[in-house]
């Protein structure tokens, strides 16, 4: 076995081995803590807001798990609940600033900032010329918190079909509508 460097990657190759055309390279997924809350699945955005709901209460964490669709076996709920609570003290952190910073609560600073980034004025700009650029971000960051974009994917399909009908399909029709007529 020998080592060379493929594409900046060391690879070791059998002696008579050509070098590898491509390398595969997995990456693993991250952790449910660490993914942003916009990137978690519907199921797991209920059990937060159940547990939310249900005041916080650590000794209710199976009945939101399970509220949401998690298995009541052997303590699956439980378990998924610890999971996804490991990003809540993150969350607490920050509302925590929030507060000491600005008075209010993290959500409401965030709407004001949408708000007020709705009238940007571009800082290089001579003038008061508008950011347009800010203003777009700030309108697709409202449309996302308010879930107002359609399905990401419509398959609209057309299709057509030809019927080639003979002398005798045609006679057969017209018995089949003189003995299903209804008016007879």
């Amino acid at each position: 076995m020998k080592e060379i460097i493929f594409n900046g990657i060391p690879v070791l190759i059998r002696e008579k081995e050509r070098p590898p055309r491509t390398i595969r390279i997995n990456i693993k997924k991250r952790a449910v803590k660490y993914k942003p809350f916009a990137d978690l699945d519907s199921r797991q955005k209920q059990a937060i807001n159940n547990y939310i709901n249900l005041g916080c209460d650590p000794e209710r964490k199976k009945e939101a798990g399970e509220a949401a669709g998690y298995s009541d076996k052997a303590g699956v709920a439980v378990r998924a609940m610890d999971r996804l609570l490991a990003r809540l003290p993150i969350i607490k952190d920050i509302e925590d600033q929030c507060m000491a910073l600005y008075g209010k609560g993290r959500d409401k600073k965030v709407a004001q900032v949408l708000a007020e980034q709705l009238e940007a004025v571009h800082p290089l700009a001579k003038g008061k010329k508008k950011d347009n650029l800010a203003i777009l971000g700030a309108a697709k960051e409202i449309n996302k918190l308010s879930d107002n974009y359609p399905a990401k994917k419509v398959d609209v399909r057309e299709m057509g079909v030809h019927l080639v009908f003979g002398a005798a399909d045609i006679k057969a029709a017209k018995e089949y509508r003189e003995l299903t007529d209804e008016d007879s």
